[in-house]
């Protein structure tokens, strides 16, 4: 039996309480390709009600440990996931642009980082807090990924997963897209590399969106007011922030995801765009045919494809909400 979560935040908390943050270091991280880190970080934040239910969330590859930043729209005080009644956990990628152990600028090579490997280190760091049980297990696009090696490794502590726009394994064509992205920036002289990074960044913006959403927005402007530069912007903000060496490991981490469905005993809310280019919907209800636990598949339509689940505020919030009630009322 879960234990019983209110949803009514009580009228006299004005606030929440600040995020705590931390670095769990490991003086041995053993990944799944047989290699061990010496000396691992895993940046962690810890965010909301100390007694709470504990609501796991985990985005895409940009994504970092403080969601109230990156998914401000479902993560905050009157949100969906609120601060006030939850405790909302996160971490920083490994491999990735953050403070957890990955590849500074310049690196040359870096470990090679399995979803699993996530799955791993985000349990270190909940056995580090003390946390027992999870209410809900939330994860979008490559949290996604990740969310379903959690619910396979420790199903015994998760009420719920939530997986959205992530299936059980990487599709041919998204794979082959991030495989150009990756030898653009690999292939790159040395001093050209961040360009070419902002460069990669730009077709995966173009395939987070949908040609119907762009020709809305842009197809009446001129190009360098228009499509040419909001691809420029998110180019040159990407190549600001990650080193090229994060982006290849995180890239490579998706295209190389598996993750067994037969495997995984929780109850899954699967979540699917039917515009989504990235994760075609028909591999999710390939996906939770061969489920091994309940799985609710919930679909919709959106011009946002793959960024639905940044996008589609009232409906993103409407499954976190469902799912929220279904874990109170197990």
């Amino acid at each position: 039996m879960a234990a019983v979560l209110s949803l009514d935040v009580p009228a006299d908390i004005a606030g929440c309480p600040a995020p705590e943050r931390g670095v769990l270091r490991l003086p041995a991280f053993r990944l799944a390709g047989g290699i061990t880190l010496a000396d691992a970080q895993l940046a962690w934040q810890a965010w909301g009600a100390p007694a709470g239910p504990v609501v796991v969330v985990l985005g895409g590859i940009s994504a970092g440990r403080d969601p109230g930043r990156w998914w401000a729209s479902q993560c905050g005080p009157g949100r969906a996931l609120d601060p006030r009644v939850l405790r909302i956990v996160s971490i920083d990628w490994l491999g990735g642009a953050d403070a957890s152990s990955g590849p500074v600028a310049g690196a040359a090579t870096f470990p090679a980082i399995d979803s699993v490997d996530q799955a791993s280190a985000i349990l270190a760091v909940l056995n580090h807090l003390g946390i027992a049980r999870i209410a809900l297990a939330i994860g979008a696009s490559y949290g996604g990924c990740v969310v379903q090696h959690l619910a396979r490794l420790a199903g015994e502590r998760i009420g719920r997963a939530v997986v959205i726009s992530a299936a059980h394994r990487a599709g041919a064509w998204a794979q082959g897209l991030r495989a150009l992205q990756r030898a653009l920036v690999a292939e790159a002289a040395p001093e050209r590399q961040q360009a070419a990074l902002a460069q990669a960044r730009q077709l995966a913006m173009l395939s987070y969106r949908t040609p119907r959403e762009l020709e809305a927005r842009f197809g009446e402007a001129e190009p360098e007011r228009g499509i040419h530069g909001w691809l420029d912007a998110h180019g040159e903000r990407f190549a600001a922030r990650f080193p090229a060496q994060a982006f290849l490991t995180l890239s490579a981490s998706l295209d190389a995801h598996r993750c067994r469905p037969e495997a995984i005993a929780v109850p899954v809310t699967l979540v699917g765009v039917r515009d989504d280019l990235l994760v075609p919907v028909q591999s999710l209800r390939a996906f939770a045919d061969r489920l091994g636990a309940a799985c609710t598949l919930v679909e919709f339509d959106s011009i946002y494809g793959h960024d639905a689940f940044l996008k589609e505020d009232e409906t993103i919030a409407g499954i976190f909400r469902q799912a929220l009630v279904a874990e109170e009322c197990a």
